[in-house]
Parts: structure tokens; sequence; C-alpha cells
């Protein structure tokens, strides 16, 4: 058996103690990060869906307004039960919520944007906003830019987003 000093046992202890907090620092660095991407994701989500979003709220509209006419005797009740208005009502509330959520926020960032920065925000209004659809070469050739500036007009106004969107949680903090 291999015995060890009490100055060895120091050592060890030390050392080991040195690599653990050193490793649970790198594994809170890494998701902070992880956090932040996902945070970031979920904006582009929010956006790439927005257009979707507005024409379901509005096709459910429609489909209310439908049912304001409809007798209950007329409604197939093996097909719609009280279940599915209440799904159906949770998930308009729940893109109603949504929409009114990003269109908010989006405003907070208009009313953020230097004049120099609102071309970013025309560009994000082509992409994900609009009525109408653009394509990246239609928004170059609105703007007169390059194809490869769109991208770039889009990431930065995209990476302005998360701290209008989340507040402080989405500050990436020196240490």
């Amino acid at each position: 058996m291999v015995k060890i000093s009490q100055k060895q046992l120091e050592i060890i202890t030390e050392t080991a103690v040195r690599t653990a907090l050193e490793h649970l620092e790198k594994q809170k660095q890494e998701d902070e990060k992880k956090k932040y991407d996902r945070r970031l994701r979920n904006i582009k989500l929010l956006l790439r869906n927005y257009r979707s979003l507005v024409i379901h709220c509005e096709k459910l509209r429609e489909d209310f307004l439908k049912f304001e006419d409809t007798s209950i005797q007329d409604l197939d009740i093996e097909t719609i039960n009280v279940e599915t208005i209440e799904a159906i009502k949770k998930s308009k509330s729940q893109s109603l919520a949504m929409i009114y959520f990003v269109r908010g926020k989006l405003e907070a960032y208009k009313h953020s944007c230097n004049s120099e920065e609102k071309k970013y925000l025309r560009v994000l209004e082509m992409m994900y906003l609009t009525d109408k659809k653009y394509t990246i070469k239609e928004i170059a050739d609105i703007e007169h830019i390059d194809r490869t500036t769109v991208n770039r007009y889009l990431n930065r106004a995209i990476s302005e987003l998360p701290v209008i969107f989340f507040g402080v949680d989405a500050i990436k903090f020196e240490r």
C-alpha cells in the first residue's frame, strides 16, 4: 500500500477542487451561451412564422363569424364538442398574444433605431412582417444594396432584438 503524506494529500485535494471549479465555470458559460442561442433561435422562429400566425388568427376570425350564424342543431356534435371549441379558443388566444408581443417588441425596436439603423428595420420588415413576401433579391433591389448586404442587415437587426424581447436576461456579461 502506498502512503501519502499530508502535504501530498493537500496538493491532490487542492488540484481536484480547482479542476472541479474550472469545469463547473466552463459548464456554466456553455449553459449561458446555449440559453442566448436559444433566445436568438426563438426570435428567428417567431419572425419566420409571423405571417402564418397572422393568417391563422384571421382564419379563426372568419371561422368564428361562420359559427355565429350557425345554430347549435346544425353543428355536427360528433366532430365538435366543448373541448374542441376550448382548444380553438386557447390556440387563438396564444396566437393573438404572440402577434401582439412581436408587434410591441418590434415597435420598441423601431423607436430605438437611429436614422442610420432604420435601413436594418426596413429590411427586417420586408423579409418577415409585411403582407407581401419579398425575396432577398427584391429587397436588395428596393434598398439598392447587394444581396449579401441584405443578409448582413437582417443579422444586424435580429442581433438587436434579444434584449428588447427578453430584457436583461439576454445580455451577455463579461466574467
